[in-house]
């Protein structure tokens, strides 16, 4: 079926749950790119691409903004750029300057000469963004994002790269292996087993959507076999063994495919890729695509049985994706062309929903016991329970401003600044609340699963479309399953200045958050001591202070973000000695006592906090519905 493009006059003018649009072939010949991994150990990728040109003025865009990833494009590991130009019918090439635009950083202009027929465009990507950094490859391993390693041809905010077709065709390192959505194009022999595949030409949309792994040690897992389309677990790593994963999780996986087309009722790719990565050299990382996840872990991530329960959403999170961002993507996130800035409003359905929806699936297909499900939850709900910066900055303006937001997460005061994950959790609760109104509004006959059949589903499996939406078409669909005034709902929840969390949700569902003195199995796994629930601050191992909680106890008394602890009580700092001195003062009127350094000036500091510790659980309203077991139930 024909690729469609995000961005026509058809889903602009229609917006109708029902309209798709697609694009029809590209007259031009398409763009010859070839990736060379061979010196991928070497943190060095070489590009070289043939593109179409014509005498005269050209632009060439390296892509800057992604539907999928909410920072600017690493244009800073980009060196090594050289054009030249070939005229048809000859070997000859004459090289061309190329200059910066000095706005659009992006863009690079060039003046392709007389009779020449295309251009030759060849650079190098620098794999780590500096020389400690994991970044994107190692000895044994390359994680490829297309856009890092191309050009294209930009005619202004018109030009449509679902429009351009590419040829890619890719250089492995001798008996290394690879995983990828695009098809090659010689099946009369497993490609793997060769160093240089070409797959077959794509548009550039769906090239850039449809990253690649590629590595010496290399794993495949066939998912839920029974499911048309089929659906891969990708593996490549530094050694054999991070490979060797149980059958039960395996199992785990097979279902959560399967419970996902429960789900949704539906599935939008022609095949689905779940690409991981599992390094301790390589940077953590992931992103979300159609056909495709590609998720960067540690060595054990898959073998270790507390970081897949920790983590166990994460890949149900990009696999959720799939439908939610990017088979239905709003409007704000629909752009023509890699240069056009991404407008972020709507990331609290992108990653909120996605974020909530990840949970629920996480426990329905047995990543998650019951259990962990309501406990990960009450981590959830008290973590946004200690946001200060929501009496200034309001849900709606995180998301607006992901782009500057996103590296402040754990940053200095960052509970006081706010970050680029607020629309992911608090997202997820509010979310949470629409189910349970769904479900107690209607006394458990419905719930937001129908929601997401009618709106995700259209009815049918379907390729890789793409289907835009409207906050509109959102509200719309909502009240078709149950009639409420929805989108007061959203924009007071939006938009509320209050440091309280939304946690209608766990009211309507049958629980209330409360904090004991010893943590639930789930904080115990993760072993977080953040004291931000008690003493209103968070603390290193090291003794450094990361965040205090502007308005809470600590700052009252004194303490501030990148302050040091040096003793407690007059014994030498430690987490288990600043823990022991947090028993020890409940239901005592001593304070606490601290000798603290602030930029190498050593004083005192005390802290007449009595409560004891404090951890967050959900504690069963006895007489109430309990939505939230129905929720995490398998279909």
């Amino acid at each position: 079926m024909p690729r469609i493009t995000s961005y026509c006059l058809t889903a602009i003018l229609a917006f109708t749950m029902s309209a798709t649009c697609s694009v029809a072939s590209s007259a031009e010949p398409p763009v010859l790119l070839k990736v060379d991994l061979r010196d991928a150990p070497r943190k060095l990728l070489h590009t070289t691409e043939i593109i179409p040109a014509k005498p005269g003025p050209m632009t060439l865009a390296y892509p800057q903004w992604l539907p999928s990833v909410h920072l600017a494009g690493p244009i800073d590991q980009q060196a090594g750029l050289f054009i030249t130009a070939h005229q048809a019918g000859s070997a000859a090439a004459t090289p061309i300057r190329w200059e910066r635009d000095p706005v659009e950083l992006y863009l690079y202009h060039i003046m392709v000469p007389k009779g020449a027929s295309s251009i030759e465009v060849n650079f190098d990507f620098i794999t780590a963004a500096d020389a400690t950094t994991g970044g994107t490859t190692d000895a044994n391993i390359a994680a490829l994002n297309w856009n890092t390693v191309l050009l294209y041809p930009y005619d202004g905010p018109s030009t449509e790269v679902a429009s351009i077709e590419v040829t890619p065709t890719l250089v492995m390192p001798t008996g290394w292996h690879f995983a990828s959505a695009l098809q090659a194009k010689d099946v009369s022999a497993p490609p793997e087993l060769s160093n240089t595949v070409t797959f077959q030409t794509v548009s550039l949309e769906q090239l850039v959507d449809s990253p690649l792994i590629s590595g010496r040690y290399f794993r495949e897992i066939p998912l839920a076999p029974e499911i048309t389309p089929k659906h891969y677990l990708d593996m490549v790593a530094d050694t054999p063994a991070s490979l060797q994963i149980n059958q039960s999780r395996i199992d785990q996986f097979s279902e959560l495919v399967r419970q996902a087309g429960i789900l949704f009722h539906s599935r939008h790719y022609d095949s689905f890729h779940m690409l991981v990565t599992l390094s301790n050299q390589i940077s953590g990382d992931a992103f979300d695509h159609h056909q495709s996840l590609d998720n960067r872990r540690p060595a054990d991530f898959l073998t270790n049985e507390r970081s897949l329960t920790l983590y166990g959403d994460f890949i149900a999170h990009d696999f959720v994706h799939s439908w939610n961002g990017k088979y239905r993507r709003s409007m704000s996130l629909m752009t023509a062309n890699y240069q056009m800035p991404i407008i972020g409003t709507d990331l609290w359905i992108y990653e909120g929903l996605t974020d909530y929806l990840a949970g629920v699936l996480a426990a329905r297909s047995g990543i998650w016991t019951q259990q962990q499900f309501l406990d990960q939850w009450s981590e959830k709900a008290a973590r946004f329970a200690h946001r200060p910066g929501k009496t200034w900055r309001d849900l709606q303006d995180t998301a607006t401003m992901a782009p500057i937001l996103w590296a402040s997460d754990g940053s200095a005061y960052e509970s006081w600044r706010l970050g680029g994950y607020d629309f992911y959790g608090e997202g997820a609760l509010i979310w949470l609340e629409v189910d349970t109104t769904i479900r107690s509004g209607t006394g458990g006959k419905k719930s937001l699963d129908d929601f997401l059949a009618l709106f995700y589903g259209n009815g049918t499996n379907t390729g890789p479309d793409t289907l835009p939406f409207t906050f509109e078409n959102l509200v719309n669909a909502l009240n078709t399953v149950y009639p409420h005034d929805w989108a007061s709902f959203f924009k007071e929840r939006l938009h509320e200045l209050t440091p309280e969390a939304p946690l209608g949700g766990f009211t309507r569902g049958g629980y209330r958050l409360v904090y004991r003195d010893t943590p639930n199995a789930w904080t115990a796994l993760s072993g977080k001591k953040d004291f931000e629930y008690s003493i209103a601050m968070k603390v290193r191992s090291d003794g450094v202070i990361t965040d205090v909680l502007i308005g809470g106890i600590a700052d009252k008394a004194g303490f501030a973000s990148g302050m040091k602890l040096l003793s407690v009580n007059g014994a030498p700092f430690s987490i288990d000695q600043l823990q022991r001195a947090i028993r020890s003062a409940k239901g005592t009127t001593a304070p606490i006592e601290f000798a603290v350094e602030n930029s190498g000036v050593a004083t005192t500091l005390t802290l007449a906090y009595h409560g004891g510790e404090q951890y967050p659980a959900l504690e069963p309203d006895v007489g109430t519905k309990d939505h939230l077991l129905d929720i995490a139930a398998p279909r």
